[in-house]
């Protein structure tokens, strides 16, 4: 799978069998998602609720998050199984860093992988990382880390 930032709040997944496209505008290949439910085509699987979008393709899920709220009990049960988070830091239209880094916590993903506009500064300090972004985040699931969380920074194209 590749993901690359398209900039705000969106994202493109290239997987084996279909573009994704998730943040403002959702599309699942050719299929334009304009409400809330769950899709499928091409074997990947999409939900949309209040939100968050999940992503199941390639045997790993895919949260995308553009305001993370310290979650419920059921919530997390939902969500924790997440292998790459997407998810809104910095504030402004995104969380603020303390509660996206309450989220992440919560759920664990193996992977964080933040949108920002203008601070990720804060993110990147508290999180101990450098702000050095890449083009696309390339991977299978034997990629993804095991023991510790991996943060990706991606320039937005």
């Amino acid at each position: 799978m590749i993901i690359t930032w398209d900039k705000n709040e969106n994202f493109t997944l290239k997987t084996r069998n279909k573009t994704v496209k998730i943040g403002e505008d959702i599309s699942l290949g050719d299929l334009k998602i304009t409400t809330p439910g769950e899709y499928e085509s091409g074997g990947i699987q999409l939900e949309v609720v209040d939100g968050t979008i999940e992503v199941f393709s390639e045997k790993m899920m895919i949260g995308w998050m553009k305001k993370a709220k310290v979650l419920s009990d059921s919530e997390l049960e939902k969500l924790s199984g997440i292998d790459v988070l997407l998810i809104g830091v910095g504030g402004g239209a995104f969380t603020e860093t303390k509660q996206a880094l309450e989220v992440i916590n919560q759920i664990d993903p193996k992977v964080v992988i933040p949108m920002y506009e203008k601070d990720l500064e804060s993110f990147t300090k508290e999180e101990g990382i450098s702000s050095e972004g890449q083009d696309q985040f390339k991977f299978t699931l034997n990629d993804l880390p095991v023991e510790e969380r991996k943060v990706i920074i991606l320039n937005a194209s």
